[in-house]
């Protein structure tokens, strides 16, 4: 009888061990792996690449790039110059861009995100016969965030375009 006890005593601590290691069998500590997350400047874009790891295989996961941008818009003339009066107004907001991406068989997750500047017309009204142009853009403080599964990771840098 005490043996009995005993077995069934150590079969219900095996279950609780193992419903307990359950989440981490599944998946592992979900981050963004630092040195295959990059961002770079594609003409006025900014594209953020990245790779998530320690995810359950299947999980689709919401992430979201962001970055502050400052961005300079002018007014050029019919013949592309700058007017010796020239209008301009600069741009210098947050931006982001998300999308949902599943993770693979591993448990890891890899895309790319593409933050742009505002059209320039929808910034800066021009007269007649000059046109609203995005001349340069620096994006900065650049960040990554999982909001599925809580990972985030800042990237250091400045980024300049065109």
């Amino acid at each position: 009888m005490a043996i009995r006890r005993t077995l069934v005593a150590l079969v219900a601590a095996a279950g609780l061990v193992l419903a307990g290691a359950g989440p981490a069998i599944a998946g592992g500590s979900p981050h963004f792996i630092k040195s295959a997350t990059t961002a770079s400047a594609d003409g006025v874009s900014l594209v953020v690449h990245f790779k998530e790891a320690g995810l359950s295989s299947g999980s689709v996961e919401t992430v979201e790039a962001t970055a502050d941008l400052e961005a300079l818009y002018q007014c050029v003339n019919g013949g592309g110059n700058v007017p010796s009066d020239p209008k301009k107004t600069v741009f210098d907001e947050s931006v982001s861009a998300s999308g949902e991406f599943t993770a693979g068989k591993n448990g890891n997750l890899v895309g790319d995100l593409t933050l742009s500047a505002p059209a320039a017309d929808d910034v800066l009204d021009c007269p007649g016969g000059q046109t609203s142009t995005l001349v340069s853009v620096v994006w900065t403080n650049v960040t990554v965030e999982d909001h599925t599964s809580g990972a985030f990771l800042a990237i250091k840098g400045t980024f300049t375009g065109p």
